[in-house]
């Protein structure tokens, strides 16, 4: 389970941030941004999720999908999207910083466990 929230949260936020910023670097091109934020956003989704399972690599990139169509319409529709890029931008690193805990407690879990059947195993 936690392979998947972390192939979902990578795919659809590295899409969402890409998106929005390429937006508003390349105002007006709303097919180009959209393109290539989807493709980033699948990728990284996919790849974070193949170590873990198939479902949880087709969960990152469909979240990969749904950013990246978001976000470029979201940057067109906003008349100062410079707010909203800062705001996502930190969210971002905000989300990071929390898929690197859920690594360390699932860890810390996994080492436990083992350690527990390796206590059984030896009695």
């Amino acid at each position: 389970m936690d392979g998947m929230i972390m192939a979902m949260a990578i795919g659809a936020m590295s899409s969402l941030t890409l998106g929005l910023n390429l937006e508003v670097y390349w105002a007006g091109n709303l097919t180009l941004s959209t393109i290539v934020a989807v493709v980033i956003g699948m990728v990284a989704g996919f790849f974070t999720g193949i170590a873990v399972s198939l479902m949880a690599s087709i969960d990152g990139a469909l979240a990969g999908v749904m950013g990246g169509m978001m976000s470029p319409m979201l940057a067109a529709m906003l008349s100062s999207p410079m707010t909203m890029v800062w705001f996502l931008d930190i969210v971002y690193i905000v989300v990071l910083i929390m898929l690197v805990a859920l690594v360390r407690e699932a860890r810390q879990a996994f080492r436990e466990e083992k350690l527990k059947e390796e206590a059984k195993r030896s009695e």
